[in-house]
């Protein structure tokens, strides 16, 4: 299935159930008719270091956030403009806000608005405006040409097939390192690894500042031998690909960069802490 029409089939679907949310976006987006922009939904947005917001559509390529304000919002204006102060401070950009609170002709004539307001946008970026592509980013192809993996590019890949073939490896699924990475070719102690964040039998969680990947077995009676095999092992480079499910539930494995063990912090905190060493890795392919 063509990725554009899946991810839309995926957003309407998760919001079909907030019916006055729902019709507003897709009025957005048919009204638009510019498949080139790419449309998110809830967005998570850090207000400050304890409080965070989910925007009901983001489009990230012209950092336009809307809010569809249905009647109850009436009785939250107060937290709203606060929230919406915050959410500037922090993106530099001021949420366009949809009061839903009115009759359609009302709804309809702001959503035009709002469909101006981004066609402007568009055309004040020119050439500078980078279409949706995420489909061609997708690709092992794509990220061979590159020739580089860097962590602020935010790309991904669908499956550890697909990770593994961009370093000329195949993934293999019996035995430990095999299920979870494999070696790279020509490069001695370095493996590409794709860890799970939601796997059943194995602990490993991201640090919020991607500095620190936490890895240990779930059941507590192997994580010592666990730490154990580590410790005493040769040292190891890891260029790693997170695996996580988005909100529409795709599952990426998206490169997190290069770490090796941290023993000294492995030891105080009694698992495997792995430290990124570096965001970038080149490509010898």
């Amino acid at each position: 299935m063509d990725y554009k029409l899946e991810y839309m089939e995926r957003l309407f679907a998760k919001i079909g159930k907030k019916k006055t949310e729902s019709y507003v976006i897709s009025r957005i987006w048919h009204q638009l008719d510019d498949n080139r922009v790419k449309f998110v939904i809830q967005q998570y947005i850090r207000r400050t270091q304890d409080k965070y917001a989910l925007a009901d559509l983001y489009l990230p390529q012209l950092n336009i956030f809307i809010e569809i304000n249905e009647p109850f919002h009436k009785n939250n204006v107060a937290v709203d403009k606060i929230r919406n102060e915050e959410i500037l401070s922090v993106t530099h950009s001021k949420p366009i806000v949809i009061d839903c609170d009115n009759d359609i002709q009302e709804i309809h004539r702001q959503v035009t608005d709002v469909v101006k307001l981004i066609k402007q946008r568009i055309s004040e970026l020119g050439d500078k405006f980078k279409p949706w592509d995420d489909a061609s980013t997708l690709t092992v192809e794509y990220h061979r040409n590159k020739g580089y993996l860097k962590v602020e590019d935010n790309k991904c890949l669908r499956t550890t097939e697909e990770v593994a073939e961009v370093f000329g490896t195949k993934a293999k699924h019996r035995g430990f390192l095999r299920a979870s990475g494999a070696a790279v070719p020509n490069k001695k102690h370095e493996i590409v690894w794709w860890p799970n964040t939601e796997h059943r039998l194995w602990h490993n969680e991201l640090s919020e500042d991607g500095m620190f990947i936490y890895e240990y077995p779930k059941a507590e009676d192997k994580r010592a031998a666990h730490l154990k095999q580590w410790l005493s092992a040769p040292e190891e480079t890891r260029i790693t690909f997170l695996r996580y499910k988005d909100d529409l539930g795709f599952c990426f494995y998206r490169f997190v960069g290069v770490f090796r063990l941290n023993r000294e912090k492995s030891v105080q905190e009694n698992k495997c802490v792995w430290e990124r060493v570096s965001d970038t890795y080149q490509l010898n392919v």
